[in-house]
């Protein structure tokens, strides 16, 4: 069974005369273990799709199922449980918290969940050895190199064992701007 699958899944922004159809008709499916990348030009419906994988998102029609449930069929609260769970996020912007503690931002995932403080602080030092910034627990997510803050994001995507990680960066060819 797959992990998670799509099935006619669209996606249309906007109103009549000035909608946008981002996504039309994507089946998708992604088995255990599998790694994939949606590569595309500016504007293909890259974003847009990784927001509807990741549950942040409700789709015009189609569906997004995970482990074969319709994910929009579910409860809100059981849509945010299943994703605080099963996914692990590592977008583009870092969405870090910058005037909390690196170990406060790797461990919020852990706090929505109910985990008790103790329990959050040692899976967040392992996971944050992980990616060699232990010695950076208490600083500010704010006083870290870009470089530094990325590895915050990818602890704190780690930090659940999610079964899904979806990580988002954009592609520029060789010459073109910065957008």
């Amino acid at each position: 069974m797959s992990v998670i699958a799509t099935e006619k899944l669209q996606k249309t922004y906007g109103k009549k005369e000035t909608a946008f159809t981002a996504l039309k008709d994507v089946d998708l499916a992604i088995e255990p273990g599998e790694s994939i990348a949606i590569i595309g030009k500016s504007g293909s419906g890259k974003s847009t799709l990784m927001h509807l994988l990741a549950l942040l998102d409700k789709p015009t029609s189609g569906s997004v199922a995970v482990d074969g449930k319709n994910a929009h069929q579910l409860p809100r609260r059981q849509l945010d449980d299943l994703r605080n769970q099963s996914f692990g996020f590592v977008f583009q912007q870092f969405f870090l918290n910058a005037n909390n503690t690196v170990l406060d931002n790797v461990i919020l995932p852990l706090k929505i969940a109910g985990i008790g403080r103790r329990e959050r602080t040692r899976r967040g030092m392992e996971v944050l050895e992980a990616v060699e910034l232990a010695d950076k627990a208490r600083n500010k997510a704010n006083d870290l190199s870009g470089g530094q803050k990325q590895r915050v994001c990818i602890a704190r995507a780690l930090i659940n064992a999610p079964r899904i990680i979806l990580c988002g960066r954009a592609y520029r060819q060789p010459g073109q701007p910065h957008r």
